[in-house]
């Protein structure tokens, strides 16, 4: 690895791998905790609506799954999206390389989480230098099954602590 990418992964992560970016921001209940990638480790990214299929290069970094949702709603449950302004259309295949530092948490639900759904997931979060040099997209995308009823709206720009007024 370069110089000057080892220097940008250093500006992202704090000693003892804490992160630089606000987990509470990018979706998580809790701190996430850093894990090294040891071996190609495949992984899912559901997107759709204002979530591009490999993240905004703008954003701290990208979120994917170990799970693989088949639906909407499946989606909605495990990674509380509709909030973030992520319609769950389509679901996408990566592997993340040996090399990579992933951090993974449980998925914060959300202020307009549906309880009636369950139990939300967990999600990984990749920091974007490294989703740029660690994430190889595997295959096309698939849809989602639309079993949305009703439709949702979706509420873009989410601030997960805060309740919204209606």
């Amino acid at each position: 690895m370069s110089n000057a990418i080892f220097q940008v992964l250093e500006a992202v992560v704090h000693a003892h791998g804490r992160p630089r970016w606000s987990w509470h921001d990018e979706g998580f209940l809790s701190q996430p905790k850093p894990v090294p990638v040891r071996r190609p480790l495949p992984v899912y990214r559901v997107w759709g609506g204002t979530a591009t299929e490999t993240g905004s290069p703008t954003r701290p970094g990208a979120c994917f799954s170990l799970e693989k949702p088949r639906s909407r709603k499946e989606a909605e449950r495990l990674f509380s999206l509709w909030e973030w302004g992520n319609s769950c259309r389509f679901v996408t295949e990566f592997v993340i390389k040996p090399g990579a530092t992933i951090f993974v948490g449980t998925v914060h639900p959300g202020d307009c989480y549906d309880h009636g759904l369950g139990v939300p997931g967990s999600q990984i979060f990749v920091e974007t230098p490294q989703v740029n040099l660690f994430v190889r997209k595997i295959g096309a995308a698939q849809p989602l099954i639309d079993d949305i009823v009703g439709g949702k709206v979706i509420v873009p720009n989410r601030d997960p602590g805060r309740k919204r007024s209606s």
